[in-house]
C-alpha cells in the first residue's frame, strides 16, 4: 500500500513538473511570436504574453523574475539559428564565390532574427547579460569573416587589422538593418549592395586561384 501511495505521489510530481515545463515553454514561445508579429517594437507586457501563452500573469512571473529575464530566455532560443549561419566557412578558391556565399548566409540570418535583434539592441543599453550575448555573436561573426577571407587578409600584410575592421562593418547587423529599414531596400538589393562593398574592399588583395 505504501509503495502504491509513493508511486502515486511520484506520478503527481512528474505531472506538475511537466506542466511547469510546458507553461514555461509556452511563455517563451509567446514572446517570440509577439515580437515576430511586431517586427521588433516595444517589448510586450506581461498581460499580453500571458494571454498569448494561455496562462496567468502569475504563472509568467513564477518562471521569470522580470520581463528582461523572460526576453533573455526567449533570445537564447535563437542560439541554434546563429550557429547555423555563423559556423559555416565557405572556402571556394574564387573570391567572388566566397563573397556570394557569406552574403547569402548573412542575409538569411539577419532576416530571420531581425525582430528579436531589434529588441535586443534596446535591452543591451541597460542589461549587461544581453550586451555579452551580442558580443558573443559578434565574436562568432568576426571569426567566420577571418576564416572565409583568410587568403586576402594574409595578402593585405600590415593593413590586415584595418581590412578586418572594414569587413566586420560591411557584414554587420547595423549595415543590413540600415539598408532594409532606413533605406527601404529589398533583400535582393541589400545583398547586391553588400556584395559590391565586400568586393571593392577585398579586390586589391584578391589571390588568383
Amino acid at each position: 500500500m505504501a509503495e502504491r501511495n509513493e508511486g502515486a505521489l511520484e506520478e503527481h510530481a512528474d505531472g506538475r513538473r511537466l506542466r511547469a515545463e510546458h507553461n514555461r515553454d509556452a511563455v517563451v514561445q509567446a514572446v517570440l511570436s509577439i515580437v515576430e508579429e511586431q517586427q521588433g517594437g516595444p517589448f510586450p507586457g506581461a498581460a499580453q504574453v500571458a494571454a498569448r501563452a494561455g496562462v496567468s500573469e502569475r504563472t509568467v512571473f513564477r518562471h521569470f523574475a522580470d520581463l528582461d529575464s523572460l526576453f533573455l530566455a526567449a533570445a537564447a532560443h535563437l542560439s541554434p539559428v546563429l550557429a547555423t549561419y555563423l559556423a559555416p566557412t565557405p572556402d571556394a578558391p574564387e573570391l567572388e564565390q566566397r563573397v556570394a556565399a557569406i552574403v547569402r548566409l548573412r542575409a538569411r540570418l539577419y532576416e530571420q532574427i531581425a525582430p528579436v535583434r531589434r529588441v535586443a539592441a534596446l535591452l543591451a543599453v541597460s542589461h549587461p547579460v544581453m550586451t555579452e550575448t551580442l558580443s558573443e555573436a559578434f565574436r562568432s561573426s568576426h571569426e567566420q569573416i577571418r576564416t572565409v577571407f583568410s587568403p586576402e587578409l594574409r595578402r593585405s600584410g600590415r593593413a590586415k587589422a584595418t581590412l578586418l575592421d572594414e569587413l566586420d562593418l560591411v557584414l554587420s547587423w547595423p549595415s543590413w538593418e540600415g539598408l532594409r529599414s532606413r533605406q527601404g531596400c529589398s533583400v535582393d538589393r541589400s545583398r547586391k549592395i553588400i556584395s559590391a562593398l565586400l568586393t571593392a574592399v577585398l579586390s586589391p588583395y584578391e589571390v588568383s586561384p
